[in-house]
């Protein structure tokens, strides 16, 4: 009796993996850093005055009124009295350049509308992202989450001078007249806001 179950059972199992021959397919990932871009939280503070009990994780801008955090475990944190407040999830578009985050910083940041789908505005940010990424230019990029057409974009270079000195060489290059293009097509920016954060 043992021996017809088994017997039986040994009938399904051959039929069931008979039917699992069936052609896989791959997906072809081609941006590299796939698996390793984070999304981060950023917290920005514009104050009117210095503060002086101020959470101790975030850096302070050389004048004392502007405060900033990335990370991805703080969430966003309650408004402040005389602070004008900017919280968004930000995702990272240089994770090679996570080192940035680490140390003195200096943010660009700019209010952008959207003229096409999400989809659309990564696709064109392609060309810039080879640029930076074929020169190793010192920039860690992030765009934030879209919330009816309008995004964040945020650049982080070691310092003022770095950045300076990048933008007269990227003026003067054919990709920033390409891109300036591209962009201009897909999105509309502010001009930023830069600080220096300690």
């Amino acid at each position: 009796m043992l021996r017809i179950i088994l017997l039986v059972l040994s009938a399904f199992l051959i039929t069931g993996c008979q039917d699992t021959n069936q052609k896989s397919t791959t997906e072809l990932i081609t941006d590299s850093y796939f698996f390793q871009k984070n999304t981060f939280n950023l917290n920005l503070y514009k104050c009117v005055i210095a503060q002086t009990n101020f959470n101790s994780t975030y850096r302070i801008s050389s004048d004392l009124t502007d405060y900033l955090n990335l990370s991805t475990i703080k969430d966003q944190d309650t408004e402040i009295e005389n602070c004008i407040h900017t919280f968004a999830k930000i995702n990272e578009l240089t994770p090679v350049k996570e080192d940035l985050l680490k140390g003195n910083l200096y943010l660009e940041l700019s209010n952008c509308i959207a003229k096409t789908d999400e989809d659309v505005l990564y696709a064109s940010l392609t060309s810039y992202l080879e640029y930076v990424k074929n020169n190793d230019v010192n920039l860690w990029s992030g765009i934030s989450e879209f919330e009816d057409n309008q995004f964040i974009w945020v650049n982080i270079w070691p310092s003022q001078d770095y950045r300076e000195t990048f933008m007269k060489t990227w003026l003067d290059s054919s990709k920033s007249g390409e891109f300036s293009l591209e962009l201009s097509e897909i999105a509309i920016c502010e001009n930023p806001y830069t600080n220096l954060f300690l």
